[in-house]
């Protein structure tokens, strides 16, 4: 390996057909979807300790900032029974966004799904998604900004041989709905991460006293700085 390829910075990829360009929404860094109530959020409440906000943690921001949005490609109106049992839905885009699954992949009648009544549906996607050998994409619901309507399943797929379309089943979750989801609308937040970075050694076990006086370090630093994680841990990502 020469030194310019062994330097090279990782990429992931989003392809989508010539005929979709610039007509349906791109992907795009998760850091961009931000809240407005997350927005309007005070730092703090008042001058005063442990007053901080919860825009102040650095945990919940990092989980709402890392990877990639995949977007709906095109507009969808939905029409929802009183219990989410009967999910109807149209579109007008020249590519199917919609399909059903059957209800028997899911569940049986010895061991019932909790999702049940709610059909499983997918949202048809039109990017594929490339990766570097060695990483796959972790595919979940925009972490700590829910949507009320729908909730996409989690999955992980290894992107970096597979070459496909990935499509996102997903159940309407508001009862008595009738709308249109815009093209736009949040799907999934698609997280790339290095399988090998996943084999570590396991090991469960009480603490010792270097852990306990481990512990009892950062409890102080903790009470003598109210920000100790956010001004002295935390990494940038």
């Amino acid at each position: 390996m020469n030194l310019v390829s062994a330097l090279k910075t990782p990429e992931i990829e989003f392809l989508c057909d010539a005929d979709d360009w610039d007509v349906i929404p791109k992907p795009y860094p998760a850091k961009k979807l931000v809240p407005d109530w997350f927005k309007a959020l005070p730092m703090k409440l008042h001058d005063g300790l442990e007053a901080s906000t919860i825009k102040r943690c650095n945990p919940f921001l990092d989980a709402m900032s890392m990877g990639y949005i995949i977007p709906l490609a095109a507009d969808v109106e939905f029409t929802v029974n009183e219990d989410c049992s009967g999910v109807e839905y149209k579109w007008s885009f020249y590519k199917s966004m919609i399909e059903n699954h059957g209800k028997n992949q899911i569940t049986t009648d010895k061991a019932p799904n909790p999702l049940m009544p709610k059909p499983p549906i997918k949202f048809m996607n039109y990017w594929i998604i490339k990766l570097p050998k060695g990483y796959s994409a972790m595919f979940i619901p925009p972490l700590n900004r829910p949507d009320p309507r729908f909730q996409c399943l989690a999955g992980v797929v290894d992107c970096d041989g597979y070459f496909e379309y990935v499509n996102f089943p997903f159940t309407f979750n508001q009862p008595s709905f009738h709308g249109i989801l815009p093209a736009g609308t949040p799907l999934v937040q698609v997280i790339p991460f290095k399988r090998s970075d996943l084999d570590l050694k396991t090991v469960t076990r009480q603490m010792k006293k270097p852990d306990l006086d481990l512990l009892s370090l950062t409890r102080r630093k903790r009470m003598s700085h109210e920000s100790h994680y956010r001004d002295n841990v935390w990494t940038k990502k």
